[in-house]
């Protein structure tokens, strides 16, 4: 009798060990999954007042090969003549039969905190019917801001990536040659000054409104001593004042920006009809469903009962796809978007026949995510 309560208890304590287990790899595994998706805050948002300025400007390109803009462009003639005008040249009315300039608009960011003598890259664009702007050079141009005050002066020599030659009745054309970029092609001149129109808060704005995002934000940042911190909506986060050093506003700011967050991920997918290019979230699931493609069948199941977890009996697994009758597939894996994508790989589906059951998983309800078309 005690021979047998002993085997009895044995056999418990294994059962609990076997069903423990299994529970303690997942928390693992979640904590390890957490780790690697955490992000520091800066790489998500931004403190409000710190951000980049729009700049622009009209100017000319010279020196180009007779594919600048035509005598029916009128501004790009009429702005040479007042160019030269101011440098004491008289053209006396006549008119340019040369296609060796272009009328161009000029574009840069000037990013925060940026001194007077830095260097910004600008881009620059063709306004009217040049051909190309390859081997141009951009005249003096004056960048201005939407207050129209001078912020950068932009000059230089223009890098064109695009290829636009002709021969005969051969024409080779690659990528845009009407558009080109000067690498530290404009010098800043005034400085555009960095002030904090909360004088009680610091204010940080989130690149992606989500309640789940700032609300993992905001417990991050009370967590390293910033108590006061309140997420107002579904991305910004008021920080006040009086939970920073002030002797170190700098130190105190970047250790907000250091802060590490685990970002909410969305159950979203991308499709390209055009590339066959499907990007997949990873919060997209399937419910249980049968559908038929051609000649692609799909069983998406869930497993159920004794036999889930290893015990006695047979369930059927959580996807099954087969196509014709001689290839056929089984998964283990939870269904799951991304184990659907793998088996239909490796019975060769086109990415025309995933977009397609993806599309036909969608309007049946059996796909919990949100499709983007591009």
């Amino acid at each position: 009798m005690l021979t047998r309560l002993i085997r009895v208890i044995g056999m418990i304590m294994a059962v609990m060990t076997l069903s423990v287990a299994p529970i303690q790899a997942q928390v693992s595994l979640q904590e390890i999954s957490s780790e690697r998706h955490q992000v520091r805050l800066k790489d998500i948002g931004k403190i409000i007042e710190v951000r980049e300025n729009q700049l622009m400007g009209f100017g000319l390109v010279v020196g180009l090969r007779n594919t600048g803009d035509s005598r029916s462009t009128g501004f790009t003639h009429l702005a040479l003549r007042n160019l030269l005008g101011k440098m004491g040249v008289s053209t006396g009315g006549a008119n340019f039969n040369s296609r060796n300039v272009a009328a161009v608009m000029v574009t840069a960011s000037l990013p925060p905190f940026t001194k007077k003598g830095q260097r910004i890259p600008v881009n620059v664009s063709a306004l009217g019917d040049s051909r190309s702007l390859n081997g141009g050079t951009l005249l003096l141009t004056p960048l201005q801001g939407p207050d129209l005050v001078t912020y950068a002066v932009a000059q230089g020599s223009l890098s064109v990536s695009g290829v636009n030659e002709q021969s005969g009745a051969a024409e080779l054309r690659r990528n845009l040659t009407t558009v080109g970029t000067l690498p530290d092609g404009a010098i800043v001149e005034a400085e555009v000054p960095v002030t904090f129109v909360d004088q009680h808060n610091i204010t940080i704005v989130l690149n992606d409104s989500n309640f789940i995002t700032v609300s993992r934000a905001t417990v991050a940042i009370q967590e390293i001593g910033f108590r006061g911190a309140k997420a107002i909506d579904a991305n910004t986060i008021k920080v006040p004042l009086s939970d920073l050093d002030s002797s170190d506003l700098i130190a105190t700011i970047a250790e907000l920006e250091d802060v590490l967050v685990v970002p909410d991920s969305s159950s979203k997918i991308i499709v390209n009809a055009r590339t066959g290019t499907v990007v997949i979230g990873e919060k997209v699931r399937l419910f249980p469903v049968a559908l038929t493609h051609g000649g692609i069948s799909i069983r998406i199941s869930e497993q159920q009962g004794a036999a889930a977890f290893g015990g006695e009996g047979t369930a059927p697994p959580p996807i099954e796809v087969s196509e014709g009758e001689n290839q056929l597939i089984y998964l283990n894996p939870t269904a799951s978007l991304s184990s659907l994508v793998n088996a239909l790989n490796e019975i060769g589906a086109s990415p025309k026949d995933l977009i397609s059951i993806i599309e036909a998983l969608k309007e049946s309800g059996a796909l919990v995510g949100k499709i983007e078309v591009m």
